[in-house]
């Protein structure tokens, strides 16, 4: 993953693999307001800040943010991005949330990040991670793909993860597994939740989905 990030953020479309920092604000709000919530003060853990088109904004709602990311190169355009006092920048390996410290999240944000973890371990690896990371009374709010119902949209899935080189390193970006991604089924995510101890305090669906098979879902969640 790291490889692959560190080669996005390299590039001259560094905002098409990340996002618009236009648009940074509009879609927070949305994110928050979508699933009932205003959140505020305290800290704030936001996993996979990329180049920090995000963590301004949120240095403006919380005492404290620390942002994460798997990409060194993410990383330094963050800390020439964000100036704000509050923000800590943090590398992590892409298989833990560590240097994050247990209980520490107030609110956990991870938006646009789970869609390109490249298997169904590494997803649920990170959901894990949110729950150690959550403070008992801490909320994630979380958007990530799920793949409709049906036995050909499991069959895409598969035709789809052969398509993908098997190298994490050179080659197009949005070819590699850790852009392109896992889509986690329903069952998978009901499943991948209770395993990590987290439960859905609340749930939305986009009316329209940019992933193919796949609905847009926005989720607010808290320790079980």
């Amino acid at each position: 993953m790291r490889t692959t990030w560190d080669a996005a953020a390299d590039s001259d479309r560094v905002e098409h693999y990340v996002g618009d920092p236009a648009t940074a604000r509009s879609e927070l709000e949305s994110l928050f307001s979508r699933l009932g919530s205003d959140p505020g003060g305290g800290t704030c853990v936001e996993v996979g800040c990329g180049f920090g088109r995000m963590t301004a904004v949120l240095a403006e709602r919380f005492d404290r943010v620390v942002a994460v990311d798997v990409s060194p190169r993410m990383l330094e355009l963050a800390r020439a991005a964000v100036t704000a006092p509050n923000v800590e920048l943090e590398l992590v390996s892409g298989s833990s949330l560590d240097p994050v410290v247990d209980g520490i999240a107030d609110v956990l944000v991870c938006y646009l990040v789970l869609q390109h973890l490249p298997r169904r371990e590494v997803v649920e690896g990170y959901l894990n991670e949110f729950t150690r990371v959550l403070a008992p009374d801490g909320q994630a709010y979380v958007q990530l793909p799920v793949l409709a119902p049906g036995w050909h949209v499991r069959a895409w899935r598969v035709a789809r993860g052969l398509a993908v080189p098997v190298a994490a390193s050179g080659g197009a970006i949005a070819r590699r597994p850790a852009y392109r991604g896992f889509r986690l089924t329903e069952d998978e995510l009901a499943r991948a939740l209770a395993a990590a101890g987290l439960r859905v305090a609340a749930r939305d669906e986009s009316s329209t989905s940019p992933y193919r098979y796949a609905r847009e879902v926005f989720l607010r969640l808290e320790r079980a």
